[in-house]
């Protein structure tokens, strides 16, 4: 990874360690791009066990008289 330092005056070890912690971030935006993110997680959305989804229905009340 090439980067330039524009102001101040920073030691080699300094550029060295940058540098490895911005190529680290770098593989590891890599990574999440490219799906790895774990084990898959099986349990699904945890409110559609509690609650079905509702479903919108304009005619539901169609057929209803009223007096």
């Amino acid at each position: 990874m090439d980067f330039k330092v524009v102001k101040g005056q920073p030691s080699p070890a300094e550029i060295a360690a940058l540098g490895l912690v911005l190529t680290q971030l770098e593989e590891e935006a890599k990574a999440q791009r490219a799906g790895d993110t774990g084990p898959r997680n099986l349990w699904g959305r945890s409110g559609g066990r509690l609650q079905p989804d509702t479903v919108f229905n304009p005619s539901a009340f169609r057929n209803v008289r009223y007096y």
